[in-house]
């Protein structure tokens, strides 16, 4: 889940002051960590400001997909879609936009998150299903079985992904090896503990987040995205902490200690 500067909900709707409606729902769901911990900048919740945009996305193809599903509930007068956020007593959390009188080119206004006992929602019936990333559990399982092999050329050579390499380790003679060997300790770790590769979604399809350690074992420096093709799985893109959680997240609340930072 990369940040996403052109989703279709801000092409959808006029979303007025999102900022402020994206932290009000920061205290209305369950509490979870929405701001980078590495990286971190000014504007808060930044997560889960990603994590609406692109769960809009998804419901939209879904219901592209499936036209005979509950994913998006659309009249003439209500947009509203199911946020998948819960809040502390477990009521689901639902997103409602509003015909937009004022502006003939966008047809929806940003109203509200709502939970599902708000008055702001009695007419939305039936309230919308959850955004789902996978048929079967055993998706978000890691294949022991199978061969991990690695473009290290690429992530080594690629500007981007050495950018997202600790500094420490940036320019280091000996980084292909430091690189190769964090790449077997990362199997070992999962073999240990299928949890350590975290599921994401990415470009329709499931992929994993492995925990690259470039020198103390017990601190994860990044990590890396890797995808199954043919039996094998292959990656070529390293991600910062910041941005495997917040790819991470949208499937689920991550759990994994090294991404969670526990």
């Amino acid at each position: 889940m990369s940040k996403h500067s052109e989703c279709a909900l801000k092409k959808w709707a006029y979303l007025g002051d999102f900022d402020d409606s994206i932290n009000a729902l920061a205290g209305m769901a369950r509490s979870e960590r929405w701001d980078y911990t590495n990286t971190p900048g000014s504007k808060k919740n930044v997560i889960l400001e990603n994590y609406i945009f692109h769960t809009f996305d998804r419901l939209r193809v879904q219901r592209r997909d499936t036209p005979d599903g509950n994913f998006l509930y659309e009249t003439d007068e209500n947009l509203c879609f199911n946020t998948g956020l819960f809040t502390p007593n477990f009521e689901p959390i639902f997103a409602l936009c509003k015909r937009n009188d004022a502006d003939k080119q966008i047809k929806w206004k940003f109203n509200g998150f709502y939970k599902e006992s708000a008055a702001e929602l009695r007419k939305i019936s039936p309230l919308p299903e959850r955004a789902s990333y996978f048929d079967r559990i055993s998706d978000l399982m890691f294949d022991t079985r199978l061969d991990v092999r690695i473009n290290i050329d690429h992530i080594l050579d690629d500007e981007r992904n050495k950018a997202r390499i600790p500094e420490v380790y940036r320019n280091a003679p000996n980084l292909p090896m430091l690189f190769r060997a964090a790449i077997d300790y990362a199997k070992i770790r999962i073999k240990e503990n299928y949890k350590a590769a975290v599921p994401q979604y990415y470009h329709g399809k499931i992929q994993f987040l492995l925990p690259i350690s470039l020198g103390d074992p017990k601190v994860v420096d990044l990590s890396l995205a890797v995808g199954a093709r043919e039996g094998v799985y292959t990656g070529h893109t390293c991600l910062t902490l910041d941005m495997a959680y917040n790819n991470a997240r949208l499937i689920a609340k991550p759990e994994s200690d090294w991404l969670i930072g526990n």
